[in-house]
């Protein structure tokens, strides 16, 4: 299943450490990463243009950020977003890739074969 699948890397910035002795910082660092994920997020739709992928609602964009109850949601909800984005992304490319190397040896693949490429287990980004 598709949830279990983890690829997007971790934040750098350790700001969880800060959730119990200093909340100020604990908020920044969530700003921060909040800001992190966001540029991370366009870069992934755009790719995802660029290879013809579906492309996924992206919720988290809308969601209210007004304290850090909200936060917490939000930046948990742009990570989710952004792993299956990265997912779809791994997949379509692994496609585009496959495509290319049938078009090398002057065939087509095959429905089936192009439904094996988008249905392989470890990069399954819809659950």
């Amino acid at each position: 299943m598709a949830s279990n699948n983890w690829i997007l890397p971790r934040f750098a910035d350790n700001y969880v450490r800060e959730k119990y002795t200093d909340r100020r910082e604990y908020y920044a660092g969530l700003r921060r990463e909040w800001e992190y994920r966001y540029n991370e997020s366009n870069t992934l739709y755009t790719d995802l243009v660029v290879l013809g992928a579906p492309l996924p609602d992206r919720v988290s964009l809308t969601m209210p950020r007004s304290n850090v109850v909200n936060y917490e949601k939000v930046v948990k909800q742009i990570r989710k977003e952004n792993n299956l984005m990265l997912l779809r992304r791994c997949r379509y490319y692994m496609l585009q890739l496959a495509e290319e190397m049938a078009t090398a040896t002057q065939r087509e693949l095959t429905p089936n074969e192009r439904n094996n490429v988008l249905s392989y287990e470890e990069y399954l980004s819809d659950g």
